[in-house]
């Protein structure tokens, strides 16, 4: 017997390597059923009822899946890897010519990386050889462009591939994006208004408030994690149950817990505007999952529903039990709030950077803390958000924020209300100019308070002797106060 692994390679490139949002949510659905085409379609009887048999903690036995007459069987899915016990190597190989092919007539372009060793019964060091071999396979398998161009091909300029097919308006199209339209519209419904390729379906009202939100969410330390939930066990019956444990609760706090939680603060935003929903329905707050499975989820939705969102994810995982005994689940949240017709790729990148500026503070030592960061592009994105950061905030503003300091910030957010927003605004822009134009400004405000706006003051002498940081703080609620704290009835 041996035990083989499987890997995409490069899935965020394959699903973003386009702006059109149909495509990447086609592209999407295409990796994530991607298994089950090697699973249910090779011709090989391949058993897959881990899930059943996890749930009614039906133990692994290795041995059975010979006795029943199986090619192979499915050990566990998780953290976009596959293990599979074959009963022999031609077997493995058969298997992979078959899936080779139908993955080219499928997606074009999906890379699979493979590895396999013989089977032992110490599991754990079997899944350290697996790693081992696939990280060889990863480095010397060839990988190369599918077809190659010439200097007078007419070429995608986003991909470089040669716009070789036709989409259904007569357009020219590469062979990759075609097959990412006929996976979404395989998948999606046509008559869903969130599942159109415009994502003005999405925003408040096109021409008053079109900002809406990539929210990227991952979660932390998981490979550890991963590895730590098989510690002290070696045997395949008890490895395999723990890893199958570990995968279904993953998929479960991190993505269908939080997703129902998600739903349900949109649903109670909706309620609350019930009547004015019902004279205008495109008002109504909605999202659009895009990638949703195991630790991570990415969704759109209205900008000003993004904080909202947020919140609602990391109030659910504080609910759930933990993976790993004595550790927390705990993740990482990247927003980026952009305008419905910029392009979505590059948008995507700058949540996907935002998300990996709290995961640098989560690496440090002693500290697995949820980290929240967000950026609004303001216009054309043309650098990095590590150069922009650098470049242009670094000196104001205070995010990445930890959980707790970004409850505190919209604390603060709700206490800067009272004060309206031409001095929110007003504050912001002095943080900018200099600490001597800060302190003036918020002399000023101090000065003209009324009885209602008396929380401001408070707020300004609980953060003596921690000015810099209020003053961050401030900073970046000016950025994002129109979005997620002003109104129309601001003062």
């Amino acid at each position: 017997m041996i035990t083989a692994i499987y890997d995409c390679r490069s899935k965020q490139e394959y699903i973003y390597r386009t702006n059109k949002i149909r495509e990447i949510a086609g592209a999407s659905k295409l990796l994530s059923n991607v298994y089950s085409i090697l699973i249910h379609e090779t011709g090989l009887q391949i058993c897959d009822t881990w899930r059943e048999d996890t749930i009614q903690k039906n133990p692994f036995r290795k041995e059975e899946f010979l006795e029943n007459g199986y090619d192979g069987t499915v050990i566990y899915e998780g953290g976009g890897n596959l293990y599979v016990l074959y009963k022999d190597q031609d077997t493995y190989v058969k298997a992979n010519r078959v899936f080779s092919r139908i993955l080219l007539e499928r997606s074009y372009s999906i890379s699979i990386i493979t590895a396999f060793v013989e089977t032992t019964d110490d599991f754990n060091q079997d899944r350290i050889n697996l790693y081992k071999a696939k990280e060889k396979s990863k480095k010397l398998g060839n990988h190369s462009t599918i077809c190659n161009v010439l200097p007078f091909t007419q070429t995608d300029r986003m991909s470089y591939m040669p716009l070789s097919a036709t989409d259904d308006k007569g357009k020219k199209v590469t062979a990759e994006s075609k097959l990412k339209r006929k996976a979404y519209s395989d998948y999606f419904s046509q008559s869903d208004e969130l599942g159109t390729e415009n994502l003005d379906s999405l925003v408040e009202e096109k021409g008053v408030d079109s900002i809406l939100a990539v929210i990227y969410i991952d979660g932390n330390d998981m490979g550890n994690k991963i590895k730590n939930c098989t510690e002290g066990k070696n045997d395949y019956v008890d490895c395999v149950m723990a890893l199958r444990e570990f995968s279904l609760h993953t998929d479960e706090y991190f993505v269908t817990r939080s997703i129902a939680a998600i739903e349900k603060y949109l649903l109670q935003r909706n309620d609350a505007e019930s009547e004015l929903i019902s004279e205008k329905p495109h008002k109504a707050h909605k999202y659009r999952i895009i990638v949703g499975g195991g630790d991570e989820i990415t969704i759109i939705c209205r900008g000003s529903d993004a904080m909202g969102v947020v919140k609602a994810y990391f109030d659910e995982l504080a609910t759930t039990p933990e993976l790993v005994a004595g550790v927390p689940n705990t993740s990482c949240a990247g927003i980026a709030l952009f305008h419905s017709h910029a392009p979505f790729a590059d948008v995507y990148e700058i949540a996907e950077s935002c998300c990996e500026m709290g995961k640098k503070e989560s690496h440090k030592p002693d500290n697995n803390a949820n980290y929240v960061d967000f950026h609004y592009c303001h216009a054309r994105i043309t650098n990095e958000l590590d150069v922009i950061r650098k470049e242009q905030e670094s000196a104001f503003t205070c995010r990445p924020y930890s959980l707790n300091v970004f409850e505190e910030f919209i604390r603060i957010g709700h206490i800067l209300h009272t004060i309206g927003r031409s001095n929110v605004k007003s504050l912001g822009e002095s943080v900018v100019r200099g600490n001597s134009y800060y302190r003036f400004d918020v002399q000023r405000i101090c000065s003209r308070l009324t009885e209602n706006q008396q929380e401001f003051l408070d707020l300004i002498e609980g953060y003596v002797g921690k000015e810099d940081q209020l003053k961050r703080i401030i900073y970046d609620i000016s950025i994002v106060y129109d979005l997620w704290f002003g109104s129309d009835d601001d003062v």
